[in-house]
């Protein structure tokens, strides 16, 4: 992150101004919190206030504007190619056209909830049916108290049918958690929760990375968040520095907004489907990047699927 000077900004952009004038421009700026100096006689560098202030810009901008990238970067439906593959060779492109560490994290897109049974075995167990919109039925049993009558679950299990039709089967806790059951049902209603959880479980994900080299130039005073950096993905822990489940379009993170000690960097992220899996994009690169490019591409490619579905209804 080099220094800026009055000099520097004046032949840069041309500017028919002294260089006094620019320089009284940037302490206003310094003392609204806009830009700082890294030392006395150095020019000016934006503050992490600017770059906030730019890059809500630009998701204003660039998320509401339809002049995005029109990318061919994500295979077409029907390819022989897997879900590692898949995430692997759009880590590399994506990472080739930002030159920014890349990572690519592919799950499989929930399933659809058909229809849901409650099915008395004994007094004190019973099957939960999961009928899933693929065909595929999971039968998953729930331990109950034996004072539980039949008409009881009979009502129970058309009420969790009605709210749970329709809907991906990793809602089905949130689903049945805010159902409101008389006080008497409250235990069977917890161990379903528990019940479904367990029988579910997460969908398998699958990281691709590419351009850790890329960092390394970028920020190579900085060895211990390079370090880290490498750690975690080898463990494949990155996305545990941030909460995926809270992105909304195209989300920027300084170092000290992230789940670990991290100096440095910045990590845009966004999520997007890609032929029926669920995926989430990451880009790590120095805390002074090329933002604007960066989130413009990840808005084209969150919202290529968007398109290419609306190209094949109108056709």
């Amino acid at each position: 992150m080099m220094p800026i000077s009055s000099k520097h900004l004046i032949e840069k952009y041309r500017l028919d101004i002294s260089s006094a004038t620019v320089r009284n421009e940037m302490a206003k700026l310094e003392a609204d919190g806009f830009l700082t100096k890294p030392h006395t006689s150095a020019g000016r560098i934006p503050s992490r206030k600017a770059l906030r202030f730019y890059i809500d810009m630009l998701n204003k901008q660039i998320g509401e504007s339809e002049d995005q990238l029109n990318l061919n970067i994500i295979p077409e439906a029907g390819g022989e190619m897997d879900r590692n593959e898949m995430s692997r060779s759009l880590a590399d492109m994506i990472s080739n056209t930002t030159q920014y560490l890349t990572q690519v994290s592919l799950a499989e897109e929930d399933e659809i909830v058909k229809g849901l049974f409650l099915t008395p075995i004994t007094t004190n167990t019973l099957l939960l049916i999961i009928v899933l919109e693929s065909g595929t039925i999971r039968k998953i049993p729930v331990e109950m108290d034996g004072n539980v009558t039949v008409p009881e679950l009979e009502k129970l299990g058309n009420e969790m049918n009605l709210l749970s039709y329709g809907q991906p089967v990793s809602g089905l806790p949130s689903i049945i958690h805010a159902m409101r059951v008389r006080r008497q049902l409250g235990s069977l209603k917890s161990s379903i929760i528990s019940a479904v959880v367990d029988g579910i479980g997460e969908p398998q994900q699958v990281v691709g990375h590419s351009g850790f080299n890329h960092l390394i130039h970028q920020i190579s005073t900085d060895i211990s968040t390079l370090q880290l950096l490498y750690d975690d993905m080898e463990s494949d822990q990155l996305n545990d520095i941030i909460d995926l489940n809270t992105i909304d379009g195209v989300d920027v993170y300084f170092s000290d907004e992230l789940n670990r000690d991290y100096d440095s960097i910045s990590v845009i992220a966004t999520n997007f489907n890609v032929n029926g899996m669920n995926g989430n994009l990451m880009i790590i690169g120095p805390e002074i990047m090329g933002y604007k490019e960066v989130i413009r591409l990840m808005y084209s490619i969150r919202n290529q699927e968007i398109k290419r579905s609306d190209r094949s209804d109108g056709e």
